[in-house]
């Protein structure tokens, strides 16, 4: 236990590493019906400066899947039928593939994006000129290979001739390895949200207007807009 809190403490640093705990002892104790979920809120540029040098990641060819795509098909830890949802919502996804197989892929969406894990609607800003990115998923004998850099490689160009000039995303503060890959990608942290989630009652802290919601049933929910950095509400250090 003291060398698993040491490790924590030192990984995630005093705040988070507590809190990681405090939500991991929750959970157990109450078989899932106590939650705690922090949030890091993160804005990226879109630029068109190459991710990679020209001669790497030639073999992977990545395009725009649509609805019932057959490499989307049997991806692991995955809800059935939760692509075609995304796609009915107007998501757009990018899939990167070798040697006829899926190596991997990212959604990203313009607008209002409703959170899977707790119930939040995460607005990017500026409107218009930003899209929210999500579920990056590299297949896992491709973890180590450029896969990764090549979708976003790919979602940089496509989205800047788009006339987007950011993306935003949500990544767990409990996760540094999520973390670190999106700040090599030029991210940088806006916000933070706290979610106490106990059966239908879920509270809120956030850096970021409302700042505090209560909700008491399924139905209702804060909005939470992240902006780019030059534009981002203050309290972000949490």
């Amino acid at each position: 236990m003291l060398r698993t809190l040491r490790t924590n403490l030192q990984t995630l640093g005093w705040w988070n590493g507590m809190l990681y705990l405090l939500g991991t002892a929750l959970s157990r104790l109450s078989a899932d019906r106590l939650r705690l979920v922090k949030y890091d809120l993160v804005s990226q540029p879109i630029t068109t400066a190459p991710l990679l040098p020209e001669h790497r990641g030639k073999k992977i060819q990545v395009r725009e899947a649509i609805s019932g795509d057959p490499l989307l098909q049997g991806v692991p830890d995955r809800r059935e039928g939760v692509f075609a949802e995304r796609f009915a919502r107007g998501a757009r996804c990018l899939v990167a593939e070798l040697n006829g197989e899926l190596a991997g892929f990212l959604w990203f969406v313009q607008g209002d994006y409703p959170e899977d894990e707790v119930r939040c609607l995460f607005r990017p800003l500026p409107e218009g000129q930003s899209v929210w990115d999500y579920d990056v998923y590299v297949a896992k004998k491709h973890r180590l290979s450029p896969v990764f850099l090549k979708l976003w490689q790919a979602a940089n160009e496509r989205l800047y001739a788009e006339g987007i000039h950011h993306s935003a995303s949500r990544i767990s503060a409990f996760n540094p390895a999520s973390r670190g890959s999106h700040q090599r990608l030029g991210a940088h942290k806006t916000g933070w949200a706290l979610f106490v989630c106990a059966g239908p009652w879920q509270g809120m802290l956030a850096s970021c207007r409302p700042f505090v919601h209560l909700s008491l049933s399924p139905g209702s929910q804060p909005t939470l807009k992240v902006r780019p950095p030059a534009t981002a509400q203050r309290g972000d250090q949490m």
